[in-house]
């Protein structure tokens, strides 16, 4: 599955002409497709989060790309003082923990260590859960649709009647966060992960193409990508499934019993991360390759009985606990009588619903808000990236098997979230496209290596070192600036409250902003300050303070909500 060691050479072409001139029309065309989409000049409604962001942040990463590929072919014909390639593909690990510790940092100081979304929040609850060694975690019974938003039950939080809570979403992510829970440090796993995963692409990139310096092609332009780097500082799943599913690539490479077993492992803990959708879609490739090779049956069956036990007991047994703690709910087709087939008609009835909230046929809303992921993919990208992927594909990933599947698995993420009909909300980058993101360095490596060997390698490289390392230093600081300055801003939309300072928050409703959001509590009340859903100071006195917490005292009162500090 490796490259061969004969290549043919590129036409006469000027492909550094011909990249930065594709580049600067993408550019142009996000601007447009955002000021359209988002209906400039009218101002972008915050609560509804994509295209909020597509105009906030966007823009300027559109005008910066467009300008790093301008300055990088202006420079073309100078040669860079040191050779990054080079330096990188010989010190991947060196590389993997500078970039551990400078993510670690970032996460602390640039994202505030915040869960943003309900999404990130409850990966966090439930892995505190696990810690604690429950399945799930324990409310006030009469508190509940207080320290949860009504509209979140159900949705987000399962609970009970008598105050037992779990998130909806697969536990695989939780259970990876526990090791650093435990500890208190769930902000290193992602940059963790994040690390492992640029080893990962620099060694698959070498591998599959035969060439050392492809592993430091693929790692700078990971690195230079911002989208790697945002998605890391945040507590979604992506980064765990990228990792997962890179490693599941690289088992796969080979095909003994030993790694069969193994990639179905990887490949189920990839598939009861928050939902099993990004691996389905990044792994229907490889399995339908494994099926039409020479023992595809058998080699079918040994990756089955490694992706079986997690798949059943994680996946399907996490999804039926949760139906038993959700209890009877209105709308299955059977009241809970106890026969089984009726239970089991109720199952299928609820696993269809969750079906149809999910998925359903393009329209122009769905297309739109993918063709926006695309932006967003271009512009947290090094300025490009797509175009030589698209090139490696075409000069070498064609007859290479594993950079081809790597390609198709790309290619059936985009085309399989067509039918999601929500878009991806918050996520630094593309988020829902992340989970095969790793295929873009790896393609685009190849298209360098195969440069090399050609006539224009020289101005070509020169062009691509330059725009990679300008994206390094000047996007990476621009969404980092961007990042910083959205969590700050965000976080002041809460009341003002001391940490480490027993007390009660009350978020008062605001149908701008995402504020059920901030309604994050600990899964057994054990942190110091307790956030709810305020309904008003009147009822929130009466129904809340004056019944169960009498002696708290009122510190703050205002548009945010209000703060009482217990004794």
């Amino acid at each position: 599955m490796s490259a061969p060691g004969t290549a043919r050479r590129l036409p006469e072409i000027p492909w550094n002409g011909v990249l930065v001139s594709a580049t600067v029309l993408a550019g142009v065309v996000s601007i447009i497709f955002i000021l359209d989409d988002t209906k400039w000049p009218d101002p972008v409604w915050r609560l509804r989060a994509f295209q909020y962001l597509l105009r906030e942040q966007d823009i300027a990463g559109s005008v910066l790309a467009i300008a790093i590929a301008l300055a990088a072919w202006v420079l073309r014909k100078r040669s860079p003082t040191l050779d990054p390639v080079g330096v990188l593909g010989r010190n991947p690990w060196a590389t993997a923990v500078v970039t551990f510790v400078g993510l670690c940092a970032a996460m602390l100081t640039v994202a505030h260590n915040h869960a943003l979304s309900g999404d990130e929040h409850l990966a966090l609850f439930q892995s505190r859960i696990f810690a604690a060694g429950h399945l799930t975690g324990q409310f006030p019974p009469e508190l509940v649709y207080r320290l949860i938003p009504t509209n979140y039950i159900d949705r987000w939080l399962i609970a009970s009647g008598s105050g037992r809570v779990a998130s909806v979403y697969w536990p695989g992510f939780s259970l990876m966060l526990v090791p650093f829970t435990l500890p208190g440090v769930p902000w290193a796993c992602n940059p963790l992960l994040a690390s492992l995963s640029l080893v990962l692409i620099a060694k698959l990139a070498s591998r599959l193409t035969a060439d050392a310096r492809a592993g430091g092609w693929a790692m700078l332009f990971t690195l230079a990508s911002p989208g790697f780097v945002g998605m890391a500082l945040s507590y979604f799943s992506m980064t765990a499934h990228l990792f997962l599913n890179l490693l599941f690539g690289w088992l796969l490479l080979e095909r003994s019993t030993r790694r069969l077993v193994a990639a179905g492992l990887v490949g189920s803990l990839a598939l009861v991360q928050s939902n099993p959708v990004p691996h389905i879609l990044f792994a229907l490739p490889w399995i339908a390759w494994i099926g039409r090779q020479p023992g595809g049956r058998r080699s079918l069956l040994v990756l089955g009985v490694g992706y079986a036990p997690l798949a059943l007991i994680v996946g399907l047994g996490w999804w039926l606990f949760l139906r038993e703690l959700q209890g009877s709910v209105p709308m299955l087709l059977y009241p809970p009588d106890g026969q089984p087939l009726h239970d089991l008609a109720n199952l299928v009835w609820y696993l269809s619903l969750q079906f149809r909230a999910v998925f359903s046929f393009p329209a122009d809303e769905t297309l739109a808000k993918r063709i926006g992921e695309q932006v967003r993919l271009w512009s947290w990208a090094v300025p490009g990236l797509p175009l030589l992927a698209l090139a490696g594909w075409w000069t070498l990933g064609r007859r290479v098997a594993g950079l081809h599947l790597f390609a198709l698995s790309l290619t059936s993420t985009l085309v399989g979230y067509l039918f999601v009909s929500f878009d991806q909300g918050y996520g630094w980058g593309a988020r829902y496209v992340h989970s095969a993101w790793g295929a873009l360095p790896l393609l685009a490596a190849a298209a360098m290596v195969w440069a090399e060997r050609g006539t224009q390698s020289h101005e070509l490289s020169n062009y691509v070192v330059r725009s990679a390392m300008f994206s390094l230093v000047f996007a990476t600081a621009l969404r980092l600036f961007q990042i910083h300055l959205f969590m700050q801003d965000q976080l002041a939309l809460r009341p003002p409250f001391e940490t480490g300072v027993r007390q009660i928050v009350f978020i008062a409703p605001n149908f701008d902003f995402y504020t059920p959001d901030f309604v994050q509590n600990d899964p057994f009340l054990r942190a110091p300050v307790i956030f709810m859903m305020s309904r008003g100071r009147n009822r929130d006195y009466s129904q809340v303070i004056e019944r169960h917490f009498p002696s708290a005292r009122l510190t703050y009162d205002g548009p945010e909500g209000q703060v009482w500090r217990l004794p």
